[in-house]
């Protein structure tokens, strides 16, 4: 006699023990584009914004007009005026596409303890935070890309490299004094800070010294709109890597598939859409179907079962460019967009302590007696 067939074999209970498995991480440059993309003075219009969304299957140009060097301011009247034509191009805006997708076989959750809503949520995620990074670097190297090589006036500060090199003694003066660096070269609007954790660092420094302290740091930065990343890749040499960006001088332009666009239903079951995808607030092409078949190998012994069953695909794709503020000129005329660091070297924050007394010059003391009487 035994109750050993009847044994509970394990319990379960649901938890959050991998709610840090897929996490949200920063992606400031994406932001700065997206952000900027809605400025009403900036380089996008309603027009190339509606043209791009459309634009598939055809190459997309906006016209310029680029700067002109060689004009002069006489000295004197004349009986002829002269021609003074500017030379305008036609700029193409590159897309990139980023897609993605992924499967559900709704049988497949009857024998398992992970629920149908927690696997699609899962899914989603992992491959939004993915697109975000990848969005984010593509935003970064577009940045990198269109770095200003010229600065008119670099104060004490070293400039190569197409980058303001601040040394660990000048941090507290960097943030404030990228106004006037940006300011040398004409452009004078809001500033938008995109940093890396180092710039989060030195600005969290700054802070502690704010309106009630004997110097006042927090105008350093107080007055620009920052936006973090974590896609900057770390060098050993740079406490803080970032750009200071002029507002308006950003844009990032989406397009869709052409069936996306109609919101194309077909006979047999497949539809495409668009859709705002969360954490991103970006819109996204949809793309759906379902199929049937033998999908017994998905996971192993739990859907041996499984020899004519019922598959969703959901897909996903978009076209995004990131735009920057045309430069006819580079090495002579120069961009919106500052790229700075401030060096690691010789970097401490705690006070060494001085040891003023050594054996060489001691401190003269007197024993101390035993106790009070004795």
């Amino acid at each position: 006699m035994s109750l050993v067939l009847t044994r509970i074999q394990n319990i379960r209970a649901n938890s959050n023990l991998d709610k840090f498995e897929y996490r949200p991480s920063r992606y400031g440059a994406l932001n700065a584009f997206m952000v900027q993309s809605e400025d009403p003075t900036g380089i996008l219009t309603d027009e190339l914004k509606q043209k791009a969304r459309t634009s598939i299957g055809n190459k997309l140009e906006t016209p310029v007009i680029n700067y002109d060097a060689d004009i002069s301011i006489g000295n004197e009247r004349t009986l002829t005026i002269n021609d003074s034509e500017n030379t305008s191009k036609m700029v193409e805006i590159t897309f990139a596409t980023y897609a993605f997708g992924f499967t559900i076989a709704p049988a497949m959750y009857m024998n398992n303890e992970i629920s149908i809503q927690k696997d699609f949520q899962t899914k989603m995620m992992k491959y939004i935070y993915k697109l975000a990074q990848k969005l984010d670097e593509a935003a970064l190297a577009a940045l990198a890309a269109a770095k200003t090589q010229v600065l008119k006036n670099k104060l004490l500060y070293d400039f190569s490299t197409n980058a303001v090199n601040f040394k660990w003694t000048e941090r507290e003066n960097a943030f404030g004094d990228l106004d006037v660096l940006m300011g040398s070269n004409d452009f004078y609007g809001q500033l938008h800070l995109i940093g890396d954790p180092g710039v989060e660092s030195i600005m969290k420094k700054l802070q502690q010294n704010g309106l009630y302290n004997a110097v006042n740091k927090q105008n350093e930065f107080g007055d620009k709109i920052v936006h973090l990343t974590n896609n900057i890749a770390a060098s050993s040499d740079k406490y803080a890597q970032g750009y200071a960006v002029s507002a308006g001088s950003l844009g990032m332009l989406t397009r869709f598939e052409r069936d996306c666009l109609l919101g194309t239903v077909s006979g047999d079951g497949h539809e495409w859409g668009i859709a705002t995808l969360p954490l991103l607030n970006m819109p996204c092409g949809t793309y759906f179907y379902d199929s049937v078949g033998d999908y017994s190998a998905i996971a192993g012994t739990a859907t041996a079962d499984m020899k004519r069953t019922r598959k969703e695909h959901y897909g996903f794709a978009v076209d995004v460019a990131f735009i920057t503020a045309h430069n006819s000129a580079p090495n002579t005329l120069a961009s919106p967009i500052l790229a700075f660091n401030i060096s690691s070297k010789d970097a401490v924050y705690a006070k060494p302590v001085v040891v003023v007394n050594s054996k060489d010059n001691p401190v003269n003391t007197k024993e101390a007696s035993a106790g009070v009487g004795g």
